[in-house]
């Protein structure tokens, strides 16, 4: 939103830089090739495809600029959640058996029991996720998943609902991040087997859920959610910043459900701001630190780049 996009804004000049707006349009090439830049800040979520989030990051990739927050092979990853979980499998981290579904059509697997959870297979903000989407029978999720298809122009993802507590993490760092104090979302209505995080309730929470941040955890499940999140950021190939949610089920199993590498920075209403307030960390300190790796990593370019001058400049003299 503008009042987000104003809020970096000024925390990024309150460090002293130069900010230029700049638009995620087909005409970026252009805005690139005509205003110099040394670093960006990437917000920009793309417009369509599984990789719209990485098309802004190969770009700058290709124009040697560097820009904050994940590269696009993570970004593109994460974003598809049926290839995120079969990464982090491959790295040992639990997350619920699942179905990608092309038509609606697709035979099921024996050991895909319900209740199911449907959604896009590559949306976020819990796009398309409603009250509908936890199915019960097979008809159900062949017409859920029918629906989103259709809706959303993109496969479906039917996931093994896992009943427990709720997490989000918010991990900052370049390849070994510090994960912040966990967010618990306690869902409020008891009567309601089958919580699930909607869209509806991310615009409007303040009556059916309660963000309890730092969670209520022991020292040991807090050790091993935190193990979790940072062995889930290095599979998906995450940098600089992300967060993370999971579910913890009554046998203390701890189930990857997504990752977000490119998380709201809405003050005072994005959870990872939220987490971060509760570790200490003041809005233009967190965007300040988000940038900072970028600054880094500009740095080390220019370090670079004045070593290939003077390595040239030698040889010239040589001749």
């Amino acid at each position: 939103s503008p009042k987000t996009i104003q809020a970096i804004r000024e925390a990024i000049a309150s460090y002293g830089h130069e900010v230029v707006d700049l638009e995620a349009t087909q005409d970026l090439p252009l805005q690139l090739a005509s205003t110099p830049v040394d670093v960006v800040f990437n917000i920009a979520e793309g417009f369509k495809g599984r990789s719209r989030e990485s098309q802004v990051p190969s770009l700058l990739e290709l124009l040697d600029i560097p820009y904050t927050g994940s590269d696009p092979a993570a970004l593109s990853v994460s974003l598809d959640k049926a290839v995120a979980k079969r990464m982090v499998r491959t790295h040992g981290i639990l997350t619920p058996d699942y179905l990608v579904m092309h038509t609606g059509k697709e035979r099921l697997p024996k050991e895909l029991g319900f209740p199911l959870l449907v959604k896009p297979v590559a949306e976020g903000t819990s796009k398309g996720v409603t009250k509908k989407s936890i199915v019960r029978t097979e008809d159900e999720l062949r017409e859920v998943a029918r629906e989103i298809i259709a809706k959303y122009r993109q496969p479906a993802l039917a996931e093994q609902y896992i009943a427990g507590r709720e997490f989000t993490v918010g991990l900052l760092g370049e390849r070994r991040p510090r994960a912040r104090p966990p967010m618990e979302l306690v869902f409020l209505d008891a009567r309601d087997p089958t919580p699930v995080y909607s869209f509806d309730l991310k615009q409007d929470w303040s009556k059916e859920i309660r963000y309890e941040v730092p969670a209520k955890l022991g020292e040991r499940e807090l050790d091993r959610l935190e193990k979790a999140a940072r062995e889930t950021f290095a599979a998906l190939g995450c940098r600089d910043v992300a967060r993370i949610d999971f579910r913890i089920d009554a046998q203390g199993r701890i189930f990857f459900i997504e990752c977000n590498p490119l998380p709201g920075l809405t003050p005072g209403w994005s959870d990872l701001v939220l987490i971060a307030q509760a570790a200490g960390i003041e809005y233009r300190a967190l965007i300040g630190e988000i940038l900072s790796f970028a600054i880094r990593r500009y740095q080390e370019r220019e370090r670079e780049r004045e070593r290939a001058r003077r390595a040239h400049a030698a040889a010239e003299r040589e001749h």
